[in-house]
């Protein structure tokens, strides 16, 4: 069996990450369950990202916001209220 490149490691998989890696791969895996619909799931690896790396899920936050912005996804969805 292969052994898995850096970029193609996942959460648990990688090893001598930062912190603020480590919380940001959380934080999109914690979007990823929630776009499936399993807020449980989501929820449970949100609330591990904040407890890693507080700043870094925010920025991820920040991040998404600009990029919806630029996209224009952020009109749509205010358009739906």
């Amino acid at each position: 069996m292969a052994e898995k490149t850096g970029a193609e490691k996942t959460g648990a998989e990688k090893t001598d990450t930062d912190p603020s890696d480590k919380a940001r791969d959380l934080a999109e895996a914690a979007l990823g369950e929630y776009a499936k619909g399993d807020d449980k799931k989501g929820d449970k690896l949100a609330q591990q990202a904040i407890k890693v790396d507080k700043h870094a899920v925010e920025e991820l936050a920040r991040d998404l916001e600009e990029d919806a912005e630029v996209t224009g996804v952020a009109d749509v969805d205010a358009e739906k209220e």
